[in-house]
């Protein structure tokens, strides 16, 4: 029994000196005392349980009750205070909210307000400036100078209110048509010039982002970041920074933006050069379509007549029969001739219908005929305005001037834009730390550059020799444009010429003679003076001669038309001579 007692006053004088040590700030340190005391007691009671009894026992676990007890209590009341140490807290502005805040406030009136820089708000200005001059001009009847279709005519102006209303404009398409009313209906309904014009108005969004970006930069900015000290609670650290760009950036991104919209014109321009371009061949073979028809039904009457002519022969035993035969069987050709022209004509009709971007089964109105013109300029000449007017090529030299600009960007954004900013650290020590000094509070202004960005011009000047390198190869690319643009020209003037040249025989020689062929062998039938095989015979030479005629006259506009698309511009142009 003394064991027991023995044991338990041990570990109760053990409780005692680690309080007085100061041991017990976490209340926990008791009770693991207390529940070994308990554990050792019962061990004993096991080996020794002879000397004890039940009611000593009791009383043991009565007295552990109790001081279990009493520890909770304190550790609760404990725990208690340190949460309204804590609540009773309030958070107080550091001290330079003081000395450099709530001063500037107070002093405002005496001191004299910063006037922004004179020369950065001109340049800011003309920035904007630049955005509201392509803005109006994209919204202009003109949207765009030296396009390649002459918008400006009254009779373009006519078409494009026609254009405003689709009902009226698909009810005037049933009726004869004008390349001119195609060419403004597409250039106001085409989708592909929608996209361009909708990537102009995003480029020209550009401006003003550029000029809040400057903005924003020099603007005061301030935030917080959490520190981890690695000795305590964490506290904040507080800054507050002002950059101040160089205004010669600003104008450099202003340039930069420019470029960018006048390559985006010139892709407008390509878009409606291909786009009337595509109009006007589909036109002239619709028109060659109609024609070619034409001419095959009156052939097909004129063997209707002779058909009649040669049954007649043969009723009263002047023909054979096989003049009728071979009649009829040359009148079924013509009429398969007239079924595949009359399809190809429907697939020219969607052709044109899907380039104004309506339904392709919408009917068109017989084309009107164009009036025949010949160009100028020489060959040289040609080559001379290809190089200057092609759009391909205009863009690619102002692909090489924004590189350029981009490179010059670079080089003066090597040296970094200064920036003036503060900071402030205050960390305070906690009751909980052996460490009870307070650090001291730090307020530092620095006037530097911005290490993230100084200058290191190794990997800045591989940057700008990678940049001028790509310049190199578009230069390049420029020659190789051209070199294709003369041989593009050099191949449909060929055609242009070669064309006209069999327009003025068919026209001066062969479609006379073939017609004189046909007349006398229609008076030589009817007079049972030849057979109806050479009749024939010169029916056909003459149908043939037609149709090449009305085919050379499709092929020498669709020459001109290519021509003037490789070149990127309407050329002058004279009433072809005939004669």
């Amino acid at each position: 029994m003394w064991l027991g007692w023995s044991g338990l006053l041990e570990e109760r004088s053990m409780i005692h000196i680690l309080s007085n040590k100061g041991g017990l700030r976490d209340p926990l340190v008791p009770m693991v005392v207390f529940f070994k005391c308990v554990l050792r007691n019962f061990s004993l009671r096991t080996l020794h349980r002879h000397h004890f009894c039940y009611r000593k026992c009791r009383i043991t676990l009565l007295i552990g009750f109790i001081m279990l007890t009493v520890l909770i209590g304190g550790c609760a009341n404990h725990r208690l205070e340190t949460y309204q140490e804590l609540r009773s807290t309030e958070v107080q502005p550091p001290v330079y909210y003081y000395t450099e805040v709530e001063k500037k406030i107070t002093n405002t009136e005496s001191e004299p307000i910063v006037e922004p820089d004179p020369f950065l708000s001109e340049i800011e200005a003309k920035v904007l400036k630049y955005q509201k001059q392509w803005q109006a001009q994209l919204e202009s009847e003109t949207p765009m100078p030296n396009l390649f279709y002459d918008l400006s005519t009254d009779t373009m102006r006519v078409h494009r209110q026609l254009a405003a209303s689709p009902e009226a404009a698909r009810v005037r398409l049933a009726e004869p048509i004008t390349l001119e009313l195609l060419v403004v209906l597409g250039y106001e309904w085409s989708p592909r010039l929608k996209s361009v014009r909708e990537k102009i108005r995003a480029i020209l969004e550009q401006y003003p982002q550029a000029v809040y970006l400057e903005n924003v930069l020099r603007q005061y900015n301030a935030f917080t970041k959490q520190l981890d000290t690695k000795v305590g609670p964490r506290h904040h650290k507080e800054m507050m920074a002002m950059e101040f760009p160089f205004p010669d950036t600003l104008a450099l991104k202003g340039r930069v933006i420019t470029e960018d919209v006048l390559i985006a014109q010139k892709e407008f321009e390509i878009a409606l050069r291909d786009l009337v371009s595509e109009i006007k061949l589909a036109y002239y073979d619709y028109l060659f379509l109609v024609k070619a028809i034409r001419i095959n039904e009156e052939n097909q009457k004129l063997l209707q007549q002779m058909i009649t002519i040669a049954q007649t022969k043969f009723r009263v035993g002047q023909g054979k029969y096989s003049n009728v035969i071979m009649a009829q069987v040359e009148l079924s050709k013509l009429a398969n001739v007239i079924i595949t022209l009359d399809q190809q004509r429907e697939t020219i009709i969607a052709r044109l219908n899907t380039l104004l971007n309506v339904s392709a089964d919408l009917p068109l109105g017989i084309p009107v005929p164009v009036e025949e013109e010949r160009v100028v300029s020489t060959l040289a000449e040609l080559y001379a305005l290809g190089v200057q007017k092609r759009q391909e090529i205009q863009k690619q030299k102002l692909a090489i001037s924004k590189m350029g600009l981009v490179v010059e960007m670079a080089k003066r954004m090597t040296y970094p834009d200064p920036t003036l900013g503060a900071s402030y650290f205050e960390n305070r020590s906690m009751p909980d730390l052996k460490h009870t000094e307070n650090m001291p509070m730090a307020f530092m202004t620095q006037r530097t550059l911005n290490l993230a960005n100084t200058a290191w011009f190794g990997h800045r000047n591989s940057y700008i020799r990678e940049v001028n390198v790509k310049i190199e190869a578009m230069e390049h690319r420029i020659e190789e444009l051209e070199s294709q643009l003369r041989f593009v020209v050099k191949k449909h003037h060929f055609g242009m010429e070669t064309a006209n040249r069999s327009i003025r025989l068919y026209r001066q020689t062969l479609l006379p003679q073939a017609q004189q062929a046909l007349d006398a062998a229609n008076t030589a039938y009817q007079a049972a003076q030849i057979d109806f095989l050479s009749f024939l015979d010169a029916q056909r030479t003459l149908l043939t001669l037609r149709i090449e005629e009305q085919r050379a006259s499709r092929d020498y506009h669709q020459h001109l038309t290519q021509l003037e698309q490789a070149v990127g511009m309407i050329l002058p142009k004279h009433p072809l001579i005939q004669k």
